[in-house]
């Protein structure tokens, strides 16, 4: 299991990032074998992810995997939206083929719990994903399954999240795999996809530590930005909104690439910065359009691209080395933001291991 940090910081977090991937990849039978059971056993219809926060963006990610994967309805929602007369009652499915599974890496999370208990009256069956297997919501569900997190003691959650995303992704896979739409040779071929990213992990994280070194003056310049991205990158941008603006305290705003083109870019002047999330598929292609565009009207000069596969966008991209497939690129393309975070943060002495003074946190049990 991860081994502890002796001095646990948000940067530490991130750094850390690789060890924890590899540790998910070693151990992966704790959370996929319940969820090859689940699959395989019972006449599972629909799958709704809850979660907030962070395990909200990252149950944004595991649900598409589902889908395109175990060919399975599968949703993701904020806890508060749901309710459980609903689901159970007047929809498509009854409720015992409707799994319902709480995201909470602290297994704390007030309204995740709520949920939990309230979609088990109903006939749901429940399983919480947490890694503290003798926390509240581990009381309320039918199964628990481990979160391969570690404990994070800084409240802003970085290496939680990257490995929420892996472990969301093996167990999309085991899924498949139970149900008969993977085959075991693309599963294999996938695996070792993950296998070949947590190994060459660390070299990604000192590629987007060097680039925000290249760039570190005008990042501390930051005002407020739009994150625009595509595809199954959408919880990035959610991610990377979150945390700007919970650590370094500058409004951010996640968008999908091509909604910029309705209305949204009327707001952009030069103070803006704007990130552009492109990972190797055809349509990183497209970007090029939008920063044409910046060019010729003279919006705004802090423009950014994250990519991957060594493609080109300038002096201002950050082009991974490494050639990570589609599905995989989430869990590499939210490290360039999560390090601006942290970094900014280092520089101008927030320190993201503490509340603001006086102030407690009601959204999870004490």
């Amino acid at each position: 299991m991860i081994t502890e940090l002796e001095n646990p910081s948000m940067y530490a977090y991130i750094k850390d990032g690789g060890n924890a991937l590899r540790n998910i990849m070693e151990h992966r039978e704790v959370f996929t074998a319940p969820f090859k059971a689940i699959f395989g056993e019972r006449s599972i219809k629909k799958v709704l992810f809850v979660g907030s926060g962070t395990s909200y963006n990252a149950s944004i990610y595991i649900t598409d995997l589902l889908e395109r994967y175990a060919h399975i309805d599968a949703e993701a929602a904020f806890p508060t939206r749901v309710d459980e007369r609903v689901l159970a009652a007047c929809g498509a499915y009854k409720a015992s083929e409707i799994l319902v599974v709480g995201v909470s890496q602290s297994g704390t999370s007030v309204s995740t719990i709520d949920v939990i208990r309230r979609a088990r009256t109903v006939g749901c069956f429940t399983v919480a994903l947490t890694n503290e297997m003798d926390s509240p919501i581990t009381k309320e569900a039918d199964e628990s399954v481990r979160l391969l997190t570690g404990k994070e003691y800084v409240h802003v959650e970085t290496r939680g999240y990257i490995c929420t995303l892996l472990e969301g992704y093996l167990i999309a896979l085991a899924a498949g795999l139970a149900i008969g739409s993977v085959n075991q040779d693309e599963y294999d071929c996938r695996i070792n996809d993950a296998q070949t990213l947590a190994n060459n992990f660390d070299a990604m994280i000192a590629e987007a530590d060097a680039w925000y070194t290249d760039h570190e003056s005008e990042f501390m310049t930051l005002t407020r930005s739009y994150i625009c991205t595509y595809g199954i990158n959408a919880c990035t941008a959610e991610e990377a909104e979150l945390k700007l603006n919970e650590t370094f305290h500058k409004p951010a705003r996640g968008y999908e690439l091509e909604e910029m083109i309705h209305g949204p870019h009327y707001a952009l002047d030069s103070d803006n910065f704007t990130f552009f999330v492109a990972p190797d598929s055809p349509k990183a292609d497209y970007v090029e359009r939008f920063l044409d565009w910046y060019r010729d009207n003279e919006i705004t000069s802090h423009v950014f691209v994250i990519t991957t596969g060594g493609r080109s966008f300038g002096s201002k991209a950050l082009s991974f080395s490494e050639r990570v497939p589609e599905e995989l690129s989430p869990i590499l393309m939210v490290l360039p933001f999560h390090i601006i975070a942290a970094r900014n943060c280092i520089n101008a002495g927030i320190d993201t291991a503490e509340r603001p003074a006086n102030r407690t946190s009601f959204a999870h049990l004490r």
